[in-house]
């Protein structure tokens, strides 16, 4: 029986573990969990890399040919997602299956660490709700579940770091303190976001220390001291390697003073109404399970076997839910970081209820009740996204979560430029489009492969802009890709529009058309290759020009 556990009733933690699944079945139904998801992802394997999957591949393509991050390619992200795609590609291949395979197995693994912290804090009957929680909601395409995004590599470590800050707590092994540390340092590596997770445990460590009836410093100071230590290792040897590979100014400029920049351009103001907005998508159909979260919260105050962790259940939703506001964006990928601790609070709620029920009818008939209303209510979500899930192809599982994107022709257009260049050969995207270098296994002619910071409203826009053009006029690139998609640019009212204007002047000069893909519906793409390109007029304003470049080098 779980130590920290209270007395309800009569039911206690061990009696609901009699009741219903008595010699490990917890683990049985955790491995039907884990069978499910398998099936589910494995028919998603082929899903077509969106913008931030194919940043990450073409980073971690690079990492594996020597190259470091922040040299040809600029992101606010600090590196750790790249080196984790470098690991997957280099285990499972440079292709989008391979991508996701790797993916697949991240999200599994994540599902078995929640199943366990959850069992540590609570009981089985918990930890199998959440693992099954967790397993659902971060399939689901209103978060884009589908997609290898940072949020989910940083999840995994978070989730380890929080189990092992358990285990040190509860046993004051010193060593246990530095490994947690460790691991919340690899989710900060991961994304930004990540840090609230460090100040998670850090907090967490020192209310553990304020709840004690004898209070020594010297244990607050050691724990804090181990633990801050482990944290702020994966950090600095980032640090240490990119100063050694002489990219350092680079990686400080984008991954702190630019995202900076890029967290200061929605006021606070606007906050609540834009999280409202996202969240409303978001819960799509699971939005009965997110009140349930929202009222286990609740429960875990007044359940007496919560006594013992209530307080680390309680930072845990803080920090987790801190997590997704940093910039006040609240994509929908950026709520992955909070389905741990959203899906805890849906076990616990069940419990909550179910231990209450007993009072009404015998005790394993409650249980059983309670797994079978909340399985009704995951079911009621499942249906809801029974296309995506069960039916749809890859490439219209794409179409339906981003719309118009060119995510799927961008394939055809790498394959038409990889089969026309060499390996030293430059491209270069004009909109945010890097899975294109990923596929054609092509360098980028200039390291800015998103035009999202350019057309932002802060004091560098410019001056990237005029930095791009330098870098793509020295590169020489053979083949210029224009992505006239929208949402490949966000051009705004206020974006500086210099690098517009250079744009046409330079293709005019320099380049001549080669290639149209015209994405007239989402079921139909229109591609034209040479003499059929420049005589075709497109019929939609979602399309892809692709241009080679005239004889000699590009004139300035």
């Amino acid at each position: 029986m779980n130590k920290s556990s209270k007395h309800i009733g009569e039911t206690t933690p061990q009696k609901i573990k009699d009741a219903i699944w008595s010699s490990g079945k917890s683990w049985l139904y955790v491995c039907l969990i884990l069978l499910f998801v398998v099936f589910i992802r494995a028919r998603l394997l082929d899903v077509p890399l969106e913008r931030d999957e194919g940043e990450y591949a073409y980073m971690g393509q690079m990492l594996l040919q020597g190259i470091p991050p922040y040299s040809e390619a600029y992101t606010m992200k600090l590196p750790g997602t790249s080196l984790m795609y470098a690991g997957i590609i280099s285990l499972f291949g440079q292709t989008i299956r391979g991508i996701h395979l790797g993916f697949m197995l991240l999200n599994l693994a994540t599902i078995l660490l929640i199943f366990l912290l959850s069992r540590k804090l609570v009981n089985d009957f918990v930890a199998v709700i959440a693992s099954a929680s967790y397993a659902v909601l971060s399939l689901s395409s209103s978060v884009y579940g589908f997609a290898a995004h940072a949020t989910h590599f940083v999840v995994l470590p978070a989730v380890g770091g929080a189990l092992l800050l358990l285990s040190a707590v509860e046993n004051k092994k010193l060593p246990v303190y530095w490994l947690s540390g460790c691991l919340f340092g690899l989710a900060f590596i991961m994304k930004q976001s990540g840090f609230l997770f460090v100040l998670f445990g850090a907090s967490y460590l020192y209310h553990d220390w304020r709840s004690k009836p004898e209070r020594a410093s010297k244990q607050l100071w050691s724990s804090l001291s181990l633990f801050s230590g482990g944290a702020a290792l994966p950090l600095l040897a980032v640090a240490l390697w990119l100063y050694a590979a002489g990219v350092f100014d680079k990686f400080w400029f984008w991954t702190f003073k630019y995202a900076a920049a890029y967290s200061s351009q929605i006021p606070i103001s606007a906050a609540f109404a834009v999280f409202w907005i996202n969240f409303l998508d978001i819960a799509d159909g699971f939005l009965l399970l997110w009140i349930a979260a929202a009222l286990g919260f609740l429960a875990a105050f007044f359940h007496a076997a919560l006594n013992n962790t209530r307080a680390f259940i309680g930072y845990f939703t803080l920090f987790s839910f801190l997590s997704i506001c940093p910039g006040f964006y609240f994509r929908p990928h950026y709520f992955i970081t909070l389905l741990p601790a959203i899906s805890l609070l849906i076990g616990i709620f069940f419990y909550y209820v179910a231990a209450k029920s007993t009072k009404l009818v015998r005790s394993p008939r409650a249980w059983i009740m309670g797994l079978g209303i909340f399985l009704s209510l995951l079911a009621v979500g499942i249906a809801g996204q029974t296309n995506n899930l069960f039916r749809e192809s890859p490439a219209s599982v794409s179409r339906s979560a981003y719309g118009l994107n060119p995510f799927p022709e961008s394939l055809e257009i790498a394959k038409f430029i990889e089969a026309r260049t060499n390996k030293d050969d430059r491209v270069a995207v004009f909109g945010s489009e890097p899975q294109i270098f990923f596929y054609s296994h092509r360098l980028s002619a200039t390291g800015h492969i998103y035009m999202y910071g350019l057309m932002e409203h802060h004091d560098y826009a410019l001056p990237m802009q005029k930095e791009m053009i330098r870098e793509v006029e020295s590169s020489n690139p053979k083949f210029v890709v224009l992505a006239a998609v929208p949402m490949s640019w966000l051009v705004r009212q206020n974006s500086e529009k210099y690098i517009l204007d250079w744009l046409n002047n330079f293709i005019q000069r320099n380049y001549r058309l080669v290639g149209a893909a015209d994405i007239v519906s989402a079921e139909k793409t229109i591609y034209r290759w040479y003499r059929d390109a420049e005589t075709y007029v497109v019929k939609s304003p979602y399309h892809m020009l692709i241009f080679e470049r005239k004889n000699g080098s590009v004139q300035h």
